[in-house]
């Protein structure tokens, strides 16, 4: 694997020199047919990685433009938004931005939300949507979506909308065995592509609840969306660089193999967590049981996290810090992609060297 091995952001990750190459291809026109074979090979090979016979949605933008599909086509009145971290908050937010009412479930820094919890907030007020994460980039804690939906779906049957964007490429993400009804995933994380991609999966569910909604909006509209993957074409004109990028990248995870990756990516969160558990100075935010194998954050005994990442920086190493209040308390580690332990441990030994 051609990658530096001194990119540890947790998004946008290291990419593939290969893969970066492809995106010097040839323009090619995406209404003709040599787009049309691009946009049905990537289809194809999405719905591998997602464990799908369903059309995988797909626009130029960010995920966050994707979890914003999901709220305007999939949110009637009030969503219960389970906020962990940052990326829960978000949701939240967007649902409001959309004139949707919102009811915050808090779930601790660095831990998920157990489905206990969950099943005594089914008394609350009631609601239409729930939105979940299932890896909270900001925190490192990894939620058991299966678990969770099982209680909801027990108790009524909400739209569920789940942020996959932390864990797809690196973890099981399985939309249907989840019975989710909208998973959002992006390209510049743990699939290790440039950013600028965002996928989407719907379910029957959500795309009967999407008809009976008129604020969808028209480049986010999830039927329009969900039209043109079934066509097996783009919806709009696409980011055509990161295509090409994104079909060389899945003919590498085939050759790699989808569980393969999956345990390397297991591998490394536990190489990951055994360091940072033998240390004094620091510890891991989440528990054992709520850590992803996609990206870690660690809290700092008395050193500033900011000045440790700048320190690092200096040497061409990039970590991120906290997010928001914690900033300068935390930092935080992408061990995803197409990292190896072998690169893992190189950095783990530098951090050795200057904590």
């Amino acid at each position: 694997m051609s990658i530096s091995g001194r990119f540890w952001l947790p998004g946008p990750v290291d990419v593939d020199a290969d893969v970066a190459a492809r995106m010097t291809a040839p323009v090619i026109g995406h209404r003709g047919p040599a787009g049309a074979a691009l946009a049905s090979r990537v289809q194809a090979g999405l719905r591998e990685l997602f464990g799908t016979t369903r059309p995988v949605l797909l626009t130029t933008g960010s995920a966050t433009a994707m979890m914003e599909a999901g709220i305007r086509s999939g949110v009637e009145d009030r969503l219960l938004a389970v906020v962990g971290g940052t990326f829960g908050e978000r949701f939240a937010r967007i649902a409001e931005a959309c004139d949707k009412e919102v009811v915050r479930l808090h779930v601790p820094r660095g831990e998920a939300l157990d489905p206990q919890r969950l099943r005594e907030m089914l008394d609350g007020p009631p609601v239409d949507a729930v939105s979940l994460v299932h890896v909270e980039t900001s925190t490192g804690a990894v939620a058991p979506i299966a678990d969770l939906i099982a209680e909801l779906r027990q108790a009524w049957d909400p739209i569920i909308i789940i942020d996959a964007v932390g864990s797809f490429g690196g973890m099981p993400v399985l939309p249907g065995s989840w019975d989710a009804d909208f998973v959002v995933a992006a390209s510049h994380k743990a699939l290790a592509l440039p950013p600028g991609l965002a996928f989407g999966v719907a379910s029957r569910r959500l795309l009967a609840r999407a008809k009976t909604l008129e604020d969808r909006g028209l480049y986010l509209d999830v039927l329009a969306l969900h039209e043109a993957a079934q066509e097996g074409v783009f919806p709009q004109t696409p980011a055509l660089p990161v295509v090409h990028a994104l079909e060389a990248q899945i003919g590498r995870i085939a050759l790699e193999g989808i569980t393969a990756r999956w345990q390397r990516h297991a591998a490394l969160g536990a190489t990951m967590a055994a360091w940072a558990d033998s240390r004094r100075d620091l510890t891991l935010l989440s528990p054992p049981a709520f850590r992803a194998d996609t990206v870690s954050t660690l809290v700092l005994a008395e050193r500033s996290a900011t000045q440790l990442v700048e320190t690092l920086a200096a040497a061409n190493w990039q970590l991120g810090t906290g997010l928001g209040d914690a900033q300068d308390r935390e930092f935080r580690i992408g061990h995803m992609g197409d990292a190896t332990p072998d690169q893992l441990t190189a950095l783990l030994d530098t951090l050795d060297e200057v904590l």
